[in-house]
C-alpha cells in the first residue's frame, strides 16, 4: 500500500508529501483541502498519478524552492505535461518537471514585472524542433487562460527546448546548442559571403532546414552520395571553402564527422543564398 504522509499544505490542489523517505509533490483538485501536516494518504484515487519527484534535492534545496513557487504555477504545469503527454502519446521524463516548473515560475515573475524576456535563437528553435514548438504554443495558451497575462513568443522557443529535452534521452542543452549553432552558421555565412539573410525569408527557412537534414542524416549513417561534388568544388570554390568551414562548426559542436558528400550539398545552398543578392 502506499502511504503519503503530508509535510506540507501548499494550496487546497498542492502538497507537499513523504512516502519511503521520499519527497514529492502531489496535484489534485482539492487534496489539501481540510488536511493538516502528518496526515496519511492511502492511495489517493484523486492523485491520478499526478505527482512531481523531489528526487535530488536536499531539505534545504526543496524547501528553498517551495518558497520561491507560486503553487498555481504548479498546478499549471502538470496540466501542461498531462496536454504533452495527450499530443505525443508518450509522457515526458519525470526529471523534467522541477525545471519545468522553476523556469515557468521565473519567467512569469520577470513578465510581472515588466522585465522582456528576449530570446536571440527563436527562430532557429522554432525550425528545428516544430513538434515541440507547436506543443510550447499550446502550453502558453494554458498559461495565459489561468494566468490572465501576456507571454511572448520568446518563452515560445524556451518552452520547446525544455519539451524537447524532456523526450528520451535528449537534453535542453542539446537543443539549445543546436539552436545556438544555427545562429552561428549563419552570422558566420553572412560575414564570409558579404550577403545579409532575411531570417524570416523562405531561403532562410529552407537553408535552416537543409542543415537539419544533414544533421539528421548524419547522425542516422545515412549520408547520401553527391555525383556533383567535383563540380561544385571546381565551379563554386568560394561557396564550398565556406560549406567546409560550417561543417566544420557542426563538427565541433555535435561531436559528429560531415562527410566531403554533404559539405558539397551545403555548398550548393550557399550559392544559391549567395546568387539572391545579384538578383
Amino acid at each position: 500500500m502506499e502511504n503519503y504522509v503530508i509535510k506540507k499544505i501548499l494550496s487546497n490542489n498542492v502538497v507537499l508529501v513523504e512516502k519511503e523517505n521520499q519527497n514529492y509533490i502531489l496535484v489534485g483538485k482539492g487534496i489539501g483541502f481540510g488536511k493538516k501536516k502528518g496526515i496519511v494518504l492511502e492511495n489517493p484515487e484523486i492523485i491520478d498519478e499526478k505527482f512531481i519527484s523531489l528526487k535530488g534535492l536536499s531539505e534545504n534545496e526543496y524547501e528553498s524552492f517551495l518558497s520561491q513557487v507560486d503553487p498555481k504555477i504548479i498546478e499549471l504545469v502538470e496540466e501542461i505535461m498531462v496536454m504533452v503527454k495527450n499530443e505525443l502519446g508518450e509522457g515526458l521524463n519525470p526529471n523534467v518537471h522541477v525545471g519545468l516548473i522553476d523556469h515557468i515560475n521565473f519567467a512569469i515573475k520577470r513578465l510581472t514585472e515588466g522585465i522582456e524576456i528576449v530570446n536571440p535563437f527563436l527562430l532557429e528553435t522554432k525550425l528545428l524542433y516544430p513538434a515541440e514548438y507547436n506543443l510550447a504554443e499550446k502550453a502558453v495558451s494554458i498559461l495565459k487562460e489561468n494566468l490572465k497575462i501576456r507571454i511572448p513568443e520568446a518563452e515560445v522557443g524556451f518552452l520547446a527546448l525544455h519539451i524537447y529535452g524532456g523526450r528520451g534521452n535528449k537534453s535542453k542543452k542539446e537543443a539549445l546548442e543546436s539552436s545556438k549553432m544555427m545562429n552561428t552558421i549563419i552570422s558566420y555565412t553572412e560575414k564570409k559571403l558579404n550577403i545579409h539573410i532575411d531570417k524570416y525569408s523562405f531561403d532562410y527557412k529552407r537553408f535552416i532546414m537543409h542543415l537539419r537534414g544533414v544533421i539528421d542524416r548524419v547522425l542516422n549513417h545515412k549520408t547520401i552520395e553527391n555525383i556533383l561534388l567535383s563540380k561544385v568544388k571546381e565551379e563554386l570554390m568560394i561557396e564550398f571553402k565556406v560549406a567546409y568551414d560550417v561543417s566544420k562548426i557542426i563538427e565541433k559542436t555535435l561531436k559528429v564527422k560531415i562527410p566531403e558528400s554533404e559539405t558539397g550539398y551545403i555548398a550548393l545552398h550557399l550559392h544559391r543564398l549567395n546568387s539572391q543578392r545579384c538578383k
